[in-house]
């Protein structure tokens, strides 16, 4: 029922790591989760499909209305959560999405998506193109990665300024800092100068997810970054339902429970979203 875009337009921000992550807590939480790996390099699919089954509809029979999105849908190595898998074409090509917008059938796409699943998270290419402008003026929800430098920062206003240019009153922006070494000056100039920005520290655990294939939640799931991933999606599910884009997930009877298995710590909710 709710779109969430995750971007940024620099690349190298941590972008999918946040997405894969953020796609498996809400399966975890019991939702019917769908991750669209559109990211040109396709690390999502890499490491969340075992493998690859060939698409039965191309992406120009799609682009024409006259395929089926759910060939390109296939089942991810966590129970409840689906990756769509683009074709080359699809992921890589921008007028690809330009003749979605012109037919208004991109909208019309995303509509079917949602009918089918409670939480969808969009891993966006980098780059303000055709695909990602399209993409954040049709998501429910865009969460912006950012590493704490002052040009990095800036990336921040970038999407700010379109979304509102474009869209008017735009969907809440949520930023979140990631790759966060506490040791360097400038991060710990950043972090003081957004305090309530949510906050991913660079970790082992984060960095082994691309040789285990395997997102934080099951490879550390006791680990600070899990607790973060858990608490930032917290805060972010709650604001879906708040918007009423999206219905309490089953889970949420279950959190106590899950939060136990957790080592104690402060608690982290999403920040205010703008």
């Amino acid at each position: 029922m709710a779109a969430i875009a995750v971007f940024n337009p620099k690349g190298g921000v941590g972008k999918t790591t946040l997405a894969i992550n953020l796609a498996w807590e809400a399966a975890a939480m019991g939702n019917r989760t769908l991750l669209w790996d559109l990211d040109g390099q396709g690390d999502s699919t890499d490491i969340l499909v075992d493998s690859r089954q060939p698409p039965r509809m191309d992406a120009t029979r799609l682009m024409h209305g006259i395929g089926d999105i759910a060939a390109h849908i296939v089942p991810s190595k966590v129970a409840g959560l689906d990756v769509l898998v683009p074709e080359e074409d699809m992921r890589r090509t921008d007028n690809w999405f330009v003749h979605l917008a012109q037919q208004q059938r991109l909208n019309r796409l995303l509509l079917q998506i949602k009918e089918r699943y409670d939480r969808i998270i969009i891993d966006c290419p980098p780059g303000l193109g055709d695909t990602a402008r399209r993409l954040l003026l049709v998501a429910d929800l865009i969460i912006v990665p950012v590493i704490p430098a002052p040009l990095a920062v800036r990336g921040l206003e970038r999407v700010r300024s379109y979304v509102v240019q474009n869209r008017g009153r735009h969907a809440p922006i949520l930023p979140v800092f990631s790759m966060v070494d506490r040791r360097r000056s400038l991060h710990k100039a950043a972090l003081r100068d957004h305090p309530d920005w949510p906050v991913i520290p660079m970790t082992s655990g984060i960095e082994h997810m691309t040789s285990r294939k395997l997102p934080v939640g099951r490879i550390a799931p006791a680990s600070a970054a899990a607790k973060v991933f858990h608490q930032l999606w917290n805060g972010i599910d709650a604001k879906l339902c708040q918007m009423r884009l999206a219905r309490a997930a089953p889970g949420l009877a279950n959190l106590a429970a899950r939060d136990a298995q957790a080592k104690a710590g402060a608690p982290l909710t999403a920040s205010p979203m703008r």
